[in-house]
């Protein structure tokens, strides 16, 4: 057996793993990562990166041209189809490019959302990982732990050498997944619905540019009586992922040979189109928070804490923004500006999100069956005669229009940038300025700039030396920065003199708002002020002056950064 120790072992190789080891290191944290697997993922798996977590990678150093590299095509991503096979006519269409969508997609955030396939993206984050000199070991299994006065001591069993580690770390981050072995060791049970369905995934090469034609879409809905499924789109010319449910009460997984699935795949696309198939996974559709993220030295990311339906692509993002909320506490911590107690929060304030969206999820996966009734099949019918009356459709005005309503109101299951910027802490480590934000009438799809304590900080196109950069770039990584604008020297010295950075926005500082984007947004007086933590959400604002600046921003330092037990 032998020994070794690291600030933060991070169990699980995804992307939610990988991102965190690259925040961390980026905040000079000392970090390992270990996967029990023998590589990354080599199918495709999530594959919608949010607005929001094209943020997070921003903010991570990862550089975006080479993302958008790895991504979709944006002409292949802006619709959803619904037909009776891929090569059937088209039963309807929910059209993603409309001029209201492109332009939340370019002006909510400085980078826009991108379709890249989870095997796609983890060799971008894993070289990102790697080049911060942060080991990441593969065919390495966590075992168990055992809790110490001073953080937690980890077995771990090599299974390429056979030979068993004991890691000590200050904290160990279990980012390992739907079946967390760190969540299971932990005591931590899951609450929700544990089998909503099962289904089987199967990745397979084709290029079906030919078939789908003039109807490019990211997700193909294939509506039959018998043997409904999915078609995912990571990438028309060749990647592509049939997804079909399955009653686990009469069929197994090991009914789906390769034969099976080819069947299924040739009967979908509805005509003779060569493919290759490469692999079938099966997997359960649950909708699950962990009762608790953690405590201590111990806590809990993305599937581990949290497992949504896939209806609505938050599960990823969701997973990303944890690393995000937690990275930079956890490096406070180990740099000693704040107490253990810190940590609190970040189940304060990423659970309720969880909930939230496993909500929306769920709803969305319910709401699908609205298309399968309005096309009002009746249910006396055999299988062909169903197949018929479903694929002439088109040609039967009342109830295509009928389907065509059901399908636009599946709007919420594909635009969901109220979630994604939307979201905003009502505890933790943030200081409550006691004002309501007015809500949009749609707080999935629709989002209102706010920096109202606990907000993302709106984004807004400034000036700075000649560049034009976010506001969302003006924000220090490691410790929280004040905005202030030209008449907030009060707020400036006081900051200064608590070794705040601190950044004025105005006509005469080095940061510009010529066109007054940033004034459009900001909430606050030209003399008011914003304490804006790490992670880009707000912890603290003032609306106005006070007469003791340096008193009021001291409190809401140590409010957003408690030093409590460390």
């Amino acid at each position: 057996m032998s020994m070794s120790s690291t600030e933060v072992l991070i169990v699980g190789a995804g992307p939610v793993g990988l991102t965190c080891s690259i925040l961390l290191s980026q905040l000079g944290v000392a970090n390992r990562v270990i996967e029990r697997r023998e590589g990354l993922h080599l199918s495709p798996q999530a594959h919608v990166i949010s607005g929001r977590s094209m943020e997070i990678f921003r903010a991570a150093g990862i550089d975006e041209v080479s993302l958008r590299a790895v991504a979709s095509a944006p002409t292949d991503i802006m619709g959803i189809e619904w037909t009776h096979t891929l090569a059937g006519p088209s039963l309807g269409r929910l059209n993603l490019a409309t001029p209201e969508r492109a332009v939340k997609i370019f002006t909510l955030g400085p980078a826009p959302f991108a379709n890249i396939s989870q095997h796609r993206l983890e060799p971008i984050l894993l070289q990102h990982a790697e080049k911060a000199r942060a080991p990441v070991d593969f065919c390495h299994d966590w075992q168990s732990m055992e809790s110490t006065a001073n953080g937690v001591t980890s077995r771990v069993l090599d299974r390429a050498s056979g030979e068993v580690e004991e890691i000590h770390s200050r904290f160990l981050l279990g980012c390992d997944g739907a079946g967390s072995s760190v969540r299971r060791a932990s005591g931590i049970d899951l609450q929700g619905p544990t089998c909503l369905e099962t289904w089987v995934n199967v990745h397979f090469k084709a290029n079906l540019r030919e078939v789908v034609g003039d109807r490019p879409a990211v997700l193909y809905w294939h509506l039959d009586p018998e043997e409904p499924g999915i078609f995912i789109a990571h990438d028309i010319d060749s990647t592509w992922v049939y997804m079909a449910p399955y009653n686990q009460d009469e069929l197994t997984p090991e009914h789906f040979d390769e034969a099976t699935c080819r069947g299924m795949i040739e009967r979908a696309i509805g005509t003779d189109h060569p493919f290759e198939f490469i692999s079938r996974a099966t997997w359960t559709l649950s909708a699950e928070v962990a009762e608790r993220y953690g405590d201590g030295s111990t806590w809990l990311l993305g599937d581990a804490a949290h497992r949504f339906p896939p209806s609505g692509g938050l599960g990823l993002n969701t997973g990303l923004a944890d690393a995000f909320n937690l990275a930079w506490k956890v490096a406070a911590v180990c740099d000693k500006r704040a107490g253990i107690n810190l940590l609190e929060t970040y189940e304060l304030e990423r659970r309720d999100v969880a909930i939230a969206n496993t909500r929306v999820s769920l709803a969305n996966h319910h709401k699908m069956t609205e298309v399968v009734a309005a096309l009002d099949v009746p249910a006396e019918l055999d299988a062909a005669a169903a197949r018929e009356q479903i694929r002439t459709l088109p040609a039967t005005q009342e109830r295509a229009a009928r389907v065509q309503a059901a399908i636009d109101n599946q709007v919420e299951h594909f635009d969901t940038f109220g979630l994604d910027f939307g979201y905003s802490y009502a505890r933790g480590a943030i200081v409550p300025d006691g004002t309501t934000h007015h809500e949009p009438a749609n707080i999935v799809t629709d989002y209102v700039p706010c920096t109202r304590p606990g907000s993302r900080l709106p984004h807004a196109w400034v000036h700075k030396g000649g560049a034009l950069i976010s506001t969302l770039d003006l924000i220090d990584r490691r410790v929280p920065t004040l905005l202030t604008g030209d008449g907030g020297a009060a707020w400036r010295d006081a900051a200064e003199g608590l070794g705040i950075p601190v950044t004025m926005i105005g006509a005469y500082g080095a940061v510009q708002d010529p066109e007054g984007a940033w004034a459009a947004v900001r909430e606050i007086a030209d003399n008011g002020a914003l304490l804006v933590r790490p992670d880009g959400h707000v912890g603290w604002r003032a609306m106005e002056p006070s007469a003791d600046a340096t008193t009021e921003l001291r409190s809401a330092l140590e409010r957003i950064l408690p030093t409590g037990d460390s």
